[in-house]
């Protein structure tokens, strides 16, 4: 198999020496370093295609970076750009793909077939490919979409709790600083939040997750008399015992005091450090300071919680599997190719090509078993869990974050993504993994959060604000003032909080009603058409 693979690797790269490789220019909303030049699954697909992407990553702001594209008029051939990929199509940058897709991408044809309609915008055409499609069923997960991380040390040395509520997850933090006020010479660092710019809403959105909800955004929806009605929770009680819980933990310590002047890098930084006992997050966004741990002090890796404001809330966090129809990958009025882009990008969705990026090659990075389940052995395993390797020898992140990719079961009963593959989650986990999931008595760190309850509009967030509208103008001025205004009520002194609060609530509260008519529109549709 490897021989036969590396001699069509040295044919087809011959070939292609004496030919001109095709160049597209893709700009991707995520921070990565450059592409190293040379990976395993990036050769192989360089050689395939016959196309080399000149990447360009994001630097500072997503939202000022689309916004000086916009004006310059200056595109790539190729973008993502998160949620603000609908300015680019409201902008006119972005091709319709409908009919390229039809005549060139049989690929992406038949594996958005269940997603088409969710795709498709108010005048019929599809202008990108959600990073995501679930063309044959859904997964489960090692990690759930998001929690309250807290250090595996405290746990361990607490006797294992099951960590409920707000105040039994700070009580435990507190405690293990006073008991362990420096790890590895260094000072104990007893929470950290990230507020580093878009990113923000892993400080902001925490409220809706203490009410018992999964990441619906800015607002949460709420059923009421058989109907999801949209609410604000940001000038909710819940929202005001989380600040000021921050506020009291901020002052006695417990909060680092660089946490709202870091960037993502140093959060990151900090994470992997071991130093760190408590975070909230979205798991995407601290994966990789979670692998450095498992790598070089598995003892310090964190385990989520459905941490709720009290006992009466029931919690149902975990994300039902979606698709994010209102973003994806486009391609922009400046290719001058667009036929051979769109047949790029169909090639990378194709099942083998999406078994190559994420699992590797049969015989080196997995075997097959006699029932044709995949896995990996230990070696493979130990490769897979060094983050350097996966990003920069193996190459994953460079075709998959921003890349349309398949994900759930495929159609031979596997797992698209390795993690999700069941009879692995345990099996497959580290040592310091297992430790944690036997003294809770689960399979998966997702079984420790309820199942999540169908929703079938979710999530709202997916649901943008028409760019220019009153409704995206106001959203913008309503995240200036939330942003203005968290760091003050967690840094302030404790007498001052209500003031401030009280100041928050009557600034944010206005800024609401334009983006809650878009919104309930937007969910009432899904309701009916989906």
């Amino acid at each position: 198999m490897l021989l036969s693979v590396f001699l069509v690797l040295v044919t087809v790269s011959g070939t292609l020496a004496a030919q001109e490789l095709k160049e597209f220019h893709v700009f991707m909303g995520e921070p990565l370093p450059d592409y190293p030049g040379s990976t395993i699954i990036g050769d192989i697909i360089r050689a395939e295609t016959g196309v080399k992407l000149n990447r360009e990553y994001l630097v500072g702001d997503l939202e000022t970076k689309v916004g000086l594209m916009i004006a310059s008029g200056d595109y790539p051939d190729m973008v993502i750009a998160a949620h603000f990929t609908s300015l680019l199509k409201d902008a006119g940058v972005l091709v319709p793909l409908n009919d390229l897709i039809e005549e060139h991408a049989p690929n992406i044809k038949r594996l958005y077939a269940n997603h088409w309609e969710m795709l498709q915008q108010e005048d019929g055409n599809v202008y990108w490919l959600p990073i995501q499609a679930i063309p044959y069923g859904p997964d489960t997960s090692r990690y759930p979409s998001l929690g309250f991380f807290i250090s595996k040390k405290v746990l361990k040395e607490a006797g294992w709790p099951v960590v409920k509520t707000l105040d039994e997850y700070f009580g435990l933090i507190e405690d293990y600083v006073k008991k362990h006020p420096t790890i590895n010479g260094e000072s104990t660092i007893g929470y950290l939040t990230l507020f580093d710019s878009w990113r923000s809403f892993a400080t902001t959105n925490v409220p809706q997750h203490l009410m018992g909800y999964p990441n619906e955004g800015e607002f949460v929806p709420v059923l009421e008399q058989d109907r999801f009605v949209v609410r604000d929770y940001h000038t909710s009680n819940t929202a005001k015992a989380y600040y000021k819980k921050l506020n009291e933990m901020y002052n006695k310590g417990i909060v680092d005091k660089e946490t709202f002047v870091m960037n993502y890098d140093q959060y990151i930084e900090k994470l992997s450090s071991g130093r760190v006992l408590g975070t909230f997050n979205q798991f995407w966004q601290l994966e990789s300071a979670q692998n450095i741990l498992l790598r070089d002090d598995p003892e310090s890796i964190f385990v989520p919680f459905p941490v709720v404001i009290d006992g009466l809330v029931e919690e149902y966090q975990r994300d039902i599997p979606y698709v994010q129809s209102t973003q994806g990958m486009g391609i922009t009025v400046s290719c001058k190719d667009p036929v051979g882009a769109i047949k790029y990008l169909d090639y990378l969705i194709r099942e083998d090509t999406q078994r190559l990026i994420q699992w590797g090659i049969e015989g080196e990075h997995y075997e097959v078993d006699e029932n044709g389940l995949y896995y990996r052995t230990d070696e493979q395993m130990a490769l897979f869990r060094d983050p350097d390797w996966v990003q920069n020898v193996f190459g994953r992140q460079y075709f998959h974050n921003s890349f349309p990719s398949l994900r759930g079961v495929d159609e031979n009963g596997n797992m698209f993504f390795p993690d999700t593959q069941p009879h692995l989650i345990y099996s497959s986990s580290h040592d310091s993994e297992k430790e944690v999931m036997d003294a809770y008595g689960v399979k998966s760190f997702s079984d420790l959060y309820n199942e999540p309850r169908e929703r079938k509009y979710f999530p709202l967030w997916t649901i943008t604000m028409p760019a220019g509208s009153p409704a995206h103008i106001e959203e913008t001025r309503m995240k200036d003032v939330l942003n203005g205004y968290v760091p003050e009520l967690v840094m302030s002194k404790p007498e001052e909080f209500e003031k401030v609060w009280a100041n928050f609530v009557r600034d944010i509260s206005p800024l609401m009603e334009k983006q809650m008519e878009v919104y309930q529109e937007g969910i009432d549709w899904r309701m009916e058409n989906w």
